[in-house]
């Protein structure tokens, strides 16, 4: 009897998951946000294992047939994944998607059999229409559609977008950006997933930081000397909790000058300028929301 309601909860689960009824912006496993001061991905930081479930390793395994990290993602829904538009671009993904993968429920990226961890197919990839890869990326956002749904679990969940960042994206707020990047600029990519609490900057200040480069309409600068994204960080999210708990992703990692650096904040793709792209290109399974 008890076998056979295990078997019905399931079952129940899995229906849920793909019939659309979910929550996003949830975290089933607590993340670490009380300390905001020393802890940055350059320079190390180590998640509490899983508390980030919506994070993904976007992979290439066309030659040794294994995942190894290219840049981040997020799943922003059961079938689509939301990535930097220069991973795509940068790896010529889009001629042949079918060799990439994403894997979800991932926190040691070494590791290729964690509980709960899945890879995925990639049925097509869409770069944004208006990509422009120089000097740097700009409208730099890629939804990525996977050939199975994700199932919800406690270590895998989708986050939140945004439709506004008008009262969010401003100074002294600040936000959190994970990934599996390297600590240093010249280092390795990093085993366990990281995680960084960035001060959002200014468009005027980050505008002198990169002169002809930073487009407010497409872009938000956030990070200060010593805490930043880096190599291999890309296309990860940058999320903030909303009042009632829920997280919402304002921003796609995207380039900077070095890493951590003294007057050169992050800069990461804004959302809330793609969020017709989202909508169309997904057909409406994904929508922007205002934060709650």
């Amino acid at each position: 009897m008890v076998k056979f309601l295990y078997t019905l909860f399931l079952l129940f689960t899995i229906v849920s998951a793909t019939s659309g009824s979910y929550h996003c912006g949830q975290t089933p496993i607590i993340p670490n946000v009380n300390n905001k001061t020393s802890v940055d991905i350059v320079g190390g930081s180590d998640a509490v294992p899983y508390s980030w479930p919506w994070q993904v390793i976007f992979c290439d395994t066309q030659w040794f047939k294994r995942c190894d990290l290219n840049c981040g993602g997020s799943i922003i829904a059961p079938g689509w994944i939301m990535t930097a538009g220069h991973c795509i671009f940068d790896l010529a993904a889009l001629d042949h998607p079918s060799t990439f993968r994403i894997k979800t429920g991932v926190y040691d990226e070494s590791k290729n059999n964690e509980t709960g961890e899945t890879l995925h197919k990639i049925k097509k990839i869409y770069l944004h229409p208006n990509y422009e890869s120089v000097p740097d990326p700009t409208r730099d956002i890629a939804l990525i559609e996977i050939e199975d749904e994700i199932i919800f679990n406690n270590h895998v969940q989708p986050i939140c977008l945004p439709s506004t960042d008008k009262n969010v994206v401003v100074e002294p707020n600040s936000a959190w950006a994970t990934g599996w990047g390297t600590t240093t600029e010249e280092g390795s990519i990093s085993r366990k997933l990281k995680q960084v609490n960035l001060p959002f900057v200014n468009d005027k200040t980050c505008n002198s930081e990169y002169p002809n480069k930073f487009k407010p309409d497409f872009m938000i600068c956030a990070g200060k000397k010593g805490s930043d994204t880096c190599i291999g960080d890309s296309g990860g999210p940058l999320v903030v909790q909303s009042k009632s708990g829920t997280w919402y992703q304002y921003g796609i990692t995207s380039f900077g000058k070095g890493c951590g650096e003294y007057k050169h904040a992050g800069v990461y793709a804004r959302v809330t300028a793609f969020c017709d792209f989202i909508e169309t290109t997904t057909n409406g399974n994904v929508t922007c929301t205002e934060p709650k």
